[in-house]
């Protein structure tokens, strides 16, 4: 190309291209041999004298055998010269490649053209360089080098020469590609250094000793594109550092090869054809970790149980009672899609809470159906109605979007299913809150964090573990917390006649898991509020997959099984026959302990036992554990509703609502709901307590859709609602933050029920606010109720 003619550098472009492939034939015999056969091309000025016939020839074939191979040449040229196309147009912008070429090809008397050819020579230098500098697997012929490229340039002439100013030229371009390949030495260089930052050093001998450290400490090369070693003018005086250096390393080794190309390839392939059989044979005898189809749609993922969980399709539930409730809840969320669909600009627009519980997981009596997930979707799903039938008739009030979210077996997938729940809300700004988070454990903690780094208001529904107030300022209070249970426990075991008429229990047999965070809560709790002084713990941990929580540091005797728990509460008994037991364990374990404890009966025929809200777990299932132990005296906290539900306007809503829904159902079952379980009561309250903060919030932002944002509803519930709370179906509400900072209700109402075969339950203990006007304050024969829990709103 710098070699054509000053009239082909001048001309149009195709003068340039039939230059270049006049090259290419002198060196290719097929080139040649094609042209040839085509004839000369008219006016070629090649053959003047071809004649007519050459003419005809080469109109009739010229472009089989001529412009056909030529232009599939200049298709190639393009091909392998597409790192000029892209430098080229980095530098002026884009134009035909030809164009581009003719650009740069120097004329004459132009030092400009030639110095950008320059650049050009670099550009394709650098280019040939990198692409020998890869190699590898697979194609083992192109090896990775073990030295660097050396370019030597002697003589480079004076500052201006053109060798120093391609030199100038590769070190711009090896420091802009960060290229650690190439070693450019030149000898007798005189003022690169102007342009470009080098270090100086006397002598190779220093230059040498420079490099060495180097070597360890990377902060001396690290801004240096070039080294400099100076000599004297005139003579070349011997270095004797280098010279020393030589003859200890006369020249340098590089590190040969091991094996050649073939036998690199061959056991090349040999090792994926290992590694494919490997695979194959984990494939066939199911030990591939693959993940499975799980059939999870729309915004569920495979759980750690292999359940579907996250923001439920109920389609993929398997309990045909939850998939009903979900039903539903979908033609609610339908209605109210429809009947919203053509409301005037200033009515307001509907929001979406969503519930998060374990819809999925284990069998027995910690499936969700027992363990109280049925029940508080129930709740929802009345409460849900209830509210919108208000709010679609007059359209004052906001109407309400239900979504479920399945957690997982007892909570074990409640971090990452917050996390969805907080990309959907970002999402979609209708999202206004969550309910739901019904048990303390260490996962549903982590959960909390993460929908309170979301903003997202939580409102409790069946958790009572203290600490779930100490993960976030989003996150109230529904039920009475631990130390509130705990606190009642202890009155009621200090006063009520537990042994027989006129005999209170004079010792207490503490049964707790310190490894199960609600446990260990309600442990603590009471030996605060009864003493440790009267209090034998009893430590037993069950033996499952789901993963434990942090240990709360409880001392205490280690039992191995419940049969062993067992004997030592029956020898605890026979010991001191005014022994009563303080159940802070899970309500599941219950009947298989009584189940041992039959066994040794003859020693201990009775047994009176006092537990936490967890024990109306086994009371909602079919579990009767007067038939297993008959000498049985049970009573247990319940959070509010039971025996007082209708004793207040919203209980007795909840209760006809209920029953309108669910009254067909087995009168038995009916009961229980109603009297036995406060988990119902508990999630209609919830929903209701966030329903009445978002229509707070609705007034308060002027009746402004675009306002109504989580964040305002976030102030509402801080602020607390009214100057009296919520009178709720569990009693009255008022977990505000503003005015304690505790997002807890102060004086919560907590009952203490006296359970019988006969299921003829009736409280013994109701202590705080039924209504804001209807507050307990003793229980029994004028025994003080526990004092209200420190910091609540």
């Amino acid at each position: 190309m710098a070699e054509a003619g000053e009239e082909v550098r001048s001309g149009q472009w195709r003068g340039l291209r039939d230059h270049l492939y006049a090259r290419y034939r002198e060196r290719s015999a097929v080139a040649r041999g094609l042209w040839a056969l085509g004839g000369e091309e008219p006016g070629s000025g090649l053959r003047n004298d071809a004649g007519p016939l050459n003419a005809v020839w080469n109109f009739l074939v010229g472009w089989a055998f001529q412009t056909l191979p030529r232009r599939l040449f200049v298709m190639g040229a393009k091909r392998r010269l597409r790192w000029f196309t892209r430098w080229a147009e980095s530098q002026r912008g884009p134009m035909p490649f030809f164009e581009q070429l003719c650009e740069l090809v120097p004329r004459a008397a132009d030092g400009e053209r030639a110095e950008d050819l320059d650049r050009v020579l670099v550009q394709a230098l650098m280019t040939d360089l990198d692409r020998e500098a890869r190699g590898g697997f697979p194609r083992p012929w192109r090896r990775r080098r073990t030295n660097r490229f050396t370019v030597l340039f002697v003589e480079t002439g004076d500052e201006g020469s053109r060798v120093q100013r391609f030199i100038r030229e590769l070190r711009n371009e090896a420091k802009g590609r960060g290229a650690t390949s190439l070693l450019v030495v030149a000898d007798g260089v005189d003022g690169i250094a102007h342009y470009i930052p080098d270090e100086e050093q006397a002598g190779f001998g220093a230059a040498g000793e420079w490099l060495r450290d180097g070597l360890t400490d990377t902060r001396l090369v690290a801004s240096v594109t070039g080294l400099v070693v100076t000599r004297p003018v005139g003579d070349r005086p011997d270095d004797p550092r280098a010279a020393y250096q030589l003859r200890r390393h006369a020249r340098l080794k590089t590190r040969p090869h091991r094996i050649g190309p073939r036998a690199e390839l061959a056991a090349e392939i040999t090792a994926v054809a290992v590694t494919a059989a490997l695979v194959a044979g984990a494939y066939a005898t199911d030990r591939l970790p693959l993940v499975a189809d799980d059939d999870c749609r729309g915004r569920t993922f495979l759980g750690s149980d292999g359940t579907c969980v996250g923001v439920q399709d109920l389609t993929v539930v398997d309990d045909a009672a939850i998939r009903e409730v979900l039903a539903r809840i979908e033609a609610e969320n339908a209605l109210v899609n429809d009947e919203t669909a053509d409301w005037p600009e200033n009515w307001p627009r509907p929001r979406t809470v969503v519930y998060i519980g374990p819809l999925s997981g284990g069998e027995g009596p910690d499936d969700p159906v027992r363990g109280g997930a049925l029940a508080q979707l129930r709740g929802l799903a009345v409460a849900q109605r209830h509210g919108n039938e208000i709010a679609l008739d007059t359209g004052e009030r906001v109407p309400l979007r239900v979504v479920v979210a399945d957690a997982g077996d007892r909570y074990r997938d409640a971090p990452r299913v917050a996390e969805h729940i907080a990309e959907l809300a970002a999402d979609d700004p209708s999202v206004i809150g969550v309910v739901g988070m019904g048990q303390s454990r260490d996962t549903v903690f982590e959960g909390l964090r993460e929908l309170d780094r979301a903003g997202l208001p939580v409102i409790g529904t069946a958790g009572t573990a203290d600490e779930l107030l100490r993960h976030g300022a989003h996150y109230y209070q529904n039920a009475p917390t631990n130390s509130r249970a705990a606190a009642a426990m202890a009155a009621f075991m200090e006063h009520a006649e537990l042994i027989e008429p006129g005999t209170p229990a004079e010792r207490a047999l503490l049964v707790a898991d310190a490894r199960d965070a609600y446990s260990g809560g309600l442990a603590d709790s009471f030996l605060d509020s009864y003493g440790a002084g009267r209090t034998t713990t009893l430590l037993y941990s069950r033996d499952d997959e789901v993963p434990e929580d942090e240990e709360t540091p409880l001392p205490g005797e280690t039992v191995a099984s419940l049969r062993d728990l067992a004997r030592r509460v029956c020898d605890a008994v026979r010991e001191e026959p005014r022994t009563a037991v303080a159940w802070a364990a899970r309500g599941s374990d219950i009947e298989p302990f009584l189940r041992s404890l039959r066994e040794l009966s003859g020693d201990c025929p009775r047994l009176t036992l006092v537990g936490g809200d967890e024990v109306t777990n086994m009371r909602i299932s079919d579990a009767d554990p007067w038939e297993v132990f008959p000498g049985l005296s049970l009573y247990y906290v319940m959070d509010g509703g039971g025996p007082v539900l209708e004793e207040s306007p919203e209980g007795q809503a909840f209760a006809d609502a209920y029953r309108a829904a669910y009254g067909g159902e087995d009168e038995r079952e009916l009961t229980r709901a109603l009297r036995l379980d406060p988990r119902p009561a508990l999630a209609w309250d919830a929903l209701r307590y966030l329903s009445t903060a978002v229509d707070e919030t609705w007034e308060a932002t002027g009746r402004a859709n675009d306002r109504l944002a989580r964040e305002l509803v976030q102030v509402t519930l801080y602020q607390g609602l009214g100057p009296d709370g919520f009178d709720g179906a569990t009693g009255r509400l008022d977990p505000a933050g503003a005015r304690g900072g505790g997002r807890v209700t102060e004086d919560k109402l907590v009952l203490i029920v006296h359970d019988t075969p006969d299921a003829d339950s009736h409280a013994e203990l109701i202590c705080g606010a039924v209504t804001a006007r209807d507050i307990r304050t003793t229980w029994g024969d004028g025994h003080p109720c526990p004092p209200p829990t420190p910091g609540g709103g």
